[in-house]
């Protein structure tokens, strides 16, 4: 299931009506102290102490005029803390307010790696190695800065000697990596990052780039992850042309979560995640839907992707040749006594018997569709690339049958807009 979504697609949002969208960031930065290629230049930088169990981190921004004005951080201070830099600096509660010189400045603070979900750990730091996402090592954040205005934007990662660093933008040198979060009005780091002693294995499957790091001596099995996805991206390639052209696939230690769990262009998975379970359904191929998704779901319709990720999990495994299509029926039938069982529904969010039931509609919606000479991937290639709600599904849906969908009909009179589970 999507566990990640409030920061798999966190928003950054222009505080006021001046606020400009930047722009992309070429190939590399000019070093400190010099004038940027483009209007401005922001270079995020971490470096992980270990000892200390934190990361500094240091926002810099360079530019020859007022251009970026301001920058508000969500920053919580039990996560967050010891801000300083050059200009104001104020903190307002959780969030950080840092009003930036004319000729630019830092912003440092400090940030605490570790942190748990449910009882274990979703982000990691350790003497030998990290485990984390960019996006809470620098947090979401608001910007003011003139019209138009763009930046080139580096990413610097640094720790104990001997450590390498892997991100969705590529390795991390010492010259650091080009960052360009496209229709973002500010660039910032998104996604996994593994840092440390790393075992990485990369490889090029059709036109994506792929690597798959984790720390060293934890049972990551990369060559049997990298053999199974040589022949089941290209089909789901298919069906999710919006996978990014470059993927990151990370795991750590076996006292973190015991599942999956999506970013930006990225994804963590457990080591003794199988990567097909016992009931013919893909952790890995479920979260890597989930990467395809470009927007979150909207309130109430959780159960549209959860069920869409789940459902080609299946689909995927099939059409590649890894189960027989009598397994995949034996999946459907076990889904559909689960659903009996505990009285699965469509609802937000989605999770065990209510994603069984979401499996089952877009079964026989895609069912439907074949009927009609159509098909559940291009409505779903075209649902995956914009807002994911009801209102799109049955109108991308429509528009493929010539009608209206009874299937999906039927289905949403059991799942009112307004019923969101929380």
């Amino acid at each position: 299931m999507l566990l990640l979504r409030p920061l798999f697609r966190l928003l950054i949002i222009a505080s006021l009506s001046n606020c400009a969208t930047a722009g992309a960031a070429p190939a590399g930065a000019a070093p400190a102290g010099t004038a940027p290629a483009g209007d401005y230049a922001l270079d995020y930088r971490a470096r992980f102490l270990p000892d200390q169990g934190v990361a500094v981190a240091t926002i810099q921004v360079r530019q020859k005029q007022l251009i970026l004005t301001l920058l508000d951080l969500k920053a919580p201070e039990d996560r967050y803390r010891d801000f300083s830099g050059d200009g104001g600096v104020e903190r307002d509660g959780d969030r950080v307010i840092w009003q930036v010189p004319a000729a630019g400045g830092e912003l440092r603070y400090r940030v605490t790696v570790d942190h748990k979900r449910g009882g274990a750990w979703d982000s990691r730091l350790t003497p030998s190695w990290a485990v984390a996402r960019l996006d809470e090592l620098f947090p979401p954040v608001r910007s003011r800065a003139q019209a138009g205005a763009h930046a080139d934007t580096t990413l610097h990662l640094d720790g104990p000697e001997g450590w390498s660093y892997e991100t969705r933008y590529g390795p991390v040198g010492k010259g650091g990596v080009s960052i360009d979060t496209h229709g973002r009005r500010l660039d910032r780091p998104l996604g996994w990052l593994a840092a440390g002693e790393l075992g990485v294995r990369r490889s090029q499957i059709g036109e994506r780039q792929i690597a798959i790091a984790g720390p060293r001596n934890q049972s990551f099995r990369r060559m049997d992850m990298l053999a199974f996805l040589n022949w089941t991206l290209p089909e789901l390639a298919r069906v999710a042309p919006t996978l990014p052209d470059r993927l990151l696939i990370v795991g750590g230690s076996q006292d973190m979560w015991r599942g999956g769990l999506s970013g930006p262009g990225s994804l963590y998975v457990h080591p003794d995640r199988p990567l097909v379970s016992g009931n013919a359904t893909s952790t890995l191929i479920h979260e890597l839907m989930h990467v395809a998704t470009e927007e979150p779901p909207a309130p109430g319709d959780d159960w549209i992707v959860e069920g869409l990720a789940e459902y080609y999990s299946l689909v995927v495994m099939r059409r590649s040749g890894g189960i027989s299509e009598d397994r995949f029926e034996r999946a459907m039938a076990f889904l559909r006594n689960w659903v009996s069982k505990d009285r699965g529904r469509l609802a937000d969010p989605s999770t065990g018997a209510n994603t069984a039931a979401a499996v089952l509609m877009f079964r026989d919606l895609d069912l439907e569709l074949n009927g009609a000479g159509a098909g559940l991937d291009a409505v779903t290639a075209k649902l995956l690339a914009g807002r994911v709600d009801r209102q799109r599904l049955a109108d991308l849906t429509a528009a493929r049958l010539g009608k209206p969908s009874s299937v999906l009909a039927r289905a949403l009179e059991q799942a009112p807009q307004a019923e969101v589970i929380r």
